[in-house]
Formats: C-alpha cells, sequence, structure tokens
C-alpha cells in the first residue's frame, strides 16, 4: 500500500452526543475469519446494480466466496454458475431470517445494499421504516453473529442533498463527514439514522470494524450533467464509477482499525464539464464558503482524503483488494 498505514480507528466522532446502545449480544459465537483473502462474504440487496459489480470484482480480482441475499429470486437463467457464489431468497426486515443467514452459513463478514435506493418508490412511512429496519438487523445479526467486519452503504444524501425538499444548505465546501446533516425526506432521513446506529453498535462492541460508505449516483462510465447544470446543483454535480465503488467495499473489510468511520466515496472530479467549479459553486451556493482556498476549476465538491487514509482509495488508482 502506497499510502501511509491508516491509524487506529476508535468509534466515530461524527455523532458525539448520541447516546443509544443496541441490545447486547448473547451469542457465544466468535469471528470466522481465518484468512483475510478468502472471506466468506454476505451481500445484501445482491439484484442492485452497484452491488452487480461488486459481484464481478470480486470474482474476477479476489479469492472471497459470497453468498448473495435479496427479497426476489434471480431471474431464470441470469445465476453465475461458480462454486464461490450462493444465492439465498429472505426477507430482510424478518429478523431471525437475516439472523439465521448470518449464523447458518459461518460468515466472515457483510456488505449491506439492501433498502430502497430512492425516495420516490413507496410512501415516506415505507421508505423510512423499511430502510432503518433493515440497517438495524444487519448490526444486530452480526454482532449476534460474531461478524467482526461489516460495510454499511450509506449516501450522499445523509447530509441533506439531491432529494431536499428546500435548497440544501452547505457551510462549506468541499463537503468532508464533520459537515452537519440536514436530511429533509424520508430515504435521506433513513441514511443518517443508519450512520446513529452504526455508532452506537460500534461502542457497544468495540472489536469490530464497521464502515459508512457515501455513495453518489454510481455510473458505468464517466458522468457529464453539462447541459442539467442547475438541476444538478443539489448533489453538486457528484458520481462515482461502480468499479471505484465496489472496490471501496472491498477495501473497507480489509482494514487495521476499529469501531465506526464515515468516508465519501465520490468522483474527484465535478461532472458540469466546461465549467469551472468556482463558478457555478458562486453560482448557485454563494453564501458557502471554502475550507482552504478557491476550487480548482474540475474539482469536485466532496473531500474523500478520508477514504484515501483509512482504506487506501481513490477513485482512480489508489490501493486494490487483496
Amino acid at each position: 500500500m502506497a499510502q501511509k498505514p491508516p491509524p487506529t480507528a476508535a468509534s466515530s466522532s461524527s455523532h458525539p452526543n448520541t447516546r443509544a446502545s443496541p441490545t447486547p449480544s448473547t451469542s457465544s459465537t466468535s469471528s470466522y475469519v481465518t484468512n483475510p483473502e478468502e472471506m466468506k462474504i454476505v451481500v445484501t440487496g445482491s439484484s442492485g446494480s452497484v452491488a452487480q459489480g461488486l459481484i464481478q470484482l470480486v470474482l474476477s480480482s479476489t479469492k472471497h466466496s459470497l453468498i448473495l441475499v435479496d427479497h426476489k429470486p434471480p431471474p431464470p437463467g441470469s445465476e453465475l454458475d461458480n462454486p464461490r457464489i450462493e444465492y439465498v431468497t429472505a426477507e430482510l426486515r424478518t429478523y431471525t431470517n437475516f439472523l439465521e443467514i448470518l449464523t447458518s452459513k459461518r460468515v466472515d463478514a457483510l456488505i449491506h445494499f439492501a433498502s430502497y435506493p430512492t425516495p420516490f418508490l413507496a410512501h415516506a412511512s415505507e421508505i423510512h421504516n423499511a430502510n432503518v429496519t433493515l440497517s438495524f438487523n444487519a448490526l444486530q445479526a452480526a454482532v449476534e453473529a460474531g461478524i467482526k467486519r461489516v460495510v454499511m452503504i450509506s449516501s450522499i444524501n445523509a447530509t441533506g442533498a439531491a432529494y431536499s425538499y428546500s435548497e440544501p444548505t452547505y457551510d462549506y465546501f468541499p463537503l468532508d463527514e464533520q459537515h452537519p446533516m440536514r436530511p429533509e425526506d424520508a430515504y435521506s432521513l433513513s441514511k443518517a439514522i443508519m450512520e446513529v446506529q452504526c455508532d452506537a453498535f460500534a461502542r457497544f462492541n468495540p472489536e469490530m470494524s464497521i464502515a459508512s460508505l457515501r455513495l453518489h449516483h454510481c455510473v458505468s462510465a464517466k458522468k457529464n450533467s453539462s447541459n442539467i447544470v442547475k438541476d444538478a446543483r443539489k448533489d453538486l454535480w457528484g458520481y462515482v464509477l461502480m468499479e471505484s465503488a465496489a472496490r471501496a467495499c472491498l477495501l473497507a473489510l480489509d482494514v487495521p482499525w476499529k469501531g465506526h468511520e464515515v468516508m465519501y466515496i465520490v468522483g474527484n472530479q465535478h461532472s458540469a464539464q466546461g465549467y469551472n467549479a468556482e463558478e457555478i459553486a458562486k453560482t448557485y451556493f454563494p453564501k458557502t464558503k471554502r475550507k482552504s482556498g478557491p476550487l480548482a476549476p474540475s474539482q469536485g465538491f466532496y473531500d474523500c482524503s478520508k477514504a484515501e487514509r483509512l482504506l487506501g482509495w481513490k477513485h482512480e488508482g489508489g490501493r486494490m483488494p487483496a
């Protein structure tokens, strides 16, 4: 790894006033990891596009095996015929289903994608309650199963961004993980709550490594929003390549630190191609300050230096999964 070794991390300070405590585990199960280069990983929400990219990366670049869990079976003929892949159909909002999968399969790690991915797919009460239940079940089941390595898929919207009913308020650019969270819609709120849940579980289970990855819009090729600059302002003209997001998930399972850490996983350049970052910032967010001088012309509006420091991740280049 070219970057300097990541420091040992205590539980994240992102939510210092949180006081919740999860139900203590009564399981005597210990972590099953014997070789971090050949882990058995459960991936929930495996039919999603980012999860599909993760599957391809695992099969092409690692020796890990995957248990792919979704609430619906894979379409006929779509199953991968590979001894390193197992499919499970289950409703994970039922806690006993989640726990059974993690305990019966002798799992080493968990990557939790399962959730409604936008606020537009159901009523707000369904979006919020399903997502919050799923994330709690994931963390609680991991604790009871003795799983120490967990990746939770969060979103840039945890701060209040693309789906905000009003204009989002950004205190400074580029955004980092210490920026206040101001979610307004049910989806964004569910992601903010998920991160608070992770803080609580990390405090109560200090031997765990939990990474909340704030993904942006995941795409297969570089995004160009130059023709919708005004419409794309709320999410700050961001994106992340699918392969880069998948790589971050695997890197977050191979870390020396313990606790909970929130990290932005976003491209280092904005997608308003042909536009100067400083100029569009002044146009659409004239009151927003700069952390350290003017933005470079193509610079992205999200500071991903924490992901580079703790994971060795870069949008292009950086550390590769073992």
